[in-house]
């Protein structure tokens, strides 16, 4: 099935994981494509009921809207959409060749303070915090832009 099958399925199971595979994908041609279809994602998804224990699964379809609409509206690099979320992980993000690590500070033993990172892309540099409660969650805030 394909991510657009997803957010128009009317599941809201399905939805919740077509908006997730949103916010991992980079490949631009497909979140064109995907823009495309954004008033047929926003009819398929109004008013359906989304859950979420601990944070409102309505958010995740909500950045992936918005990623949708900065892709299509050429706003530039992904990066800048690191700030307007709390689940891209640094360290996932440097295994995916998006940004490079380029320190980390720890608080006490193995408890990340924050990491200090710059995007692959455009040069951007961020300092990422490590916070976690029910879930780890990372704040991104834009130290730099690039070069």
């Amino acid at each position: 099935m394909s991510i657009l099958e997803d957010l128009t399925s009317g599941d809201s199971q399905r939805i919740w994981q077509g908006a997730c595979a949103i916010r991992q994908l980079h490949d631009r041609d497909e979140l064109m494509r995907l823009a495309g279809h954004l008033a047929q994602i926003r009819d398929s998804t109004r008013g359906i009921a989304l859950g979420g224990t601990f944070h409102p699964n309505a958010s995740h379809l909500a950045f992936a809207i918005g990623k949708l609409e900065f892709v299509k509206d050429g706003r530039g690099c992904l990066c800048a959409l690191y700030e307007r979320d709390h689940f891209y992980n640094p360290v996932d993000e440097e295994k995916n060749g998006r940004i490079r690590i380029l320190g980390t500070t720890f608080v006490s033993g193995p408890y990340v303070d924050f990491y200090d990172c710059e995007c692959v892309t455009c040069g951007a540099r961020y300092r990422v915090i490590e916070r976690d409660y029910h879930y780890t969650w990372w704040g991104w805030a834009r130290v730099s832009s690039g070069p």
